[in-house]
């Protein structure tokens, strides 16, 4: 089994890995979680090429200092965070102004990001195999087939992974908040 793969099971030795400067973990991380970062962050700064720095920033942080995280804190959590708030930094950089038209588009990204933990935290709380699935499946643009490829599973077993994390889903959420969870997905597809 290669490294990569032991990191693919086990977040604990990912974690363990980036906290000690392991390079193959850093690799890990970044193939894995760079492009679903860059969506995220672009949904705030506007500019696909701004997030890409941002999210750059971020990873160059955690290769020059290792990983800094508490305990008990999730590791994508930790990486939204990071995230958004480089992009915090970047609007301050870029708008720097303070009228009222800054004021009200800063109180909804706030709400937007409010929003995001919210729906992200129920997506971390699914059943790992559902979390997985849906990550593939709706993050990372992946067909049903290309999921069931890359982990070893059959086609249906996906389709059944996606009806629970849906369920799930709908369980935790309003109308509106499934709504809003629809968008957010969507608009990390583009």
């Amino acid at each position: 089994m290669k490294e990569c793969d032991i990191y693919e099971h086990d977040i604990h030795v990912l974690i363990s890995d980036l906290k000690s400067g392991q390079e193959s973990a850093f690799d890990y991380l970044f193939v894995t979680r760079y492009k679903e970062l860059c969506r995220f962050a672009r949904a705030f700064v506007g500019s696909y090429e701004a997030a890409e720095d941002i999210v750059q920033d971020v990873f160059i942080k955690i290769w020059e200092n290792n990983l800094r995280i508490s305990n008990g804190v999730s590791l994508d959590s930790y990486l939204y965070v990071a995230v958004r708030n480089g992009c915090v930094s970047y609007i301050r950089r870029v708008k720097p102004s303070e009228g009222l038209e800054v004021i009200a588009e800063r109180e909804v990204e706030e709400t937007l990001l409010e929003d995001w933990k919210f729906v992200w935290d129920a997506v971390e709380e699914l059943p790992e195999r559902c979390r997985l699935v849906l990550k593939l499946v709706v993050l990372e643009d992946m067909k049903y087939a290309e999921v069931a490829e890359r982990l070893d599973i059959s086609i249906n077993t996906v389709k059944g992974q996606m009806k629970i994390a849906y369920r799930e889903l709908r369980k935790k959420f309003s109308t509106g908040q499934l709504v809003l969870l629809y968008g957010l997905f969507r608009l990390n597809r583009y």
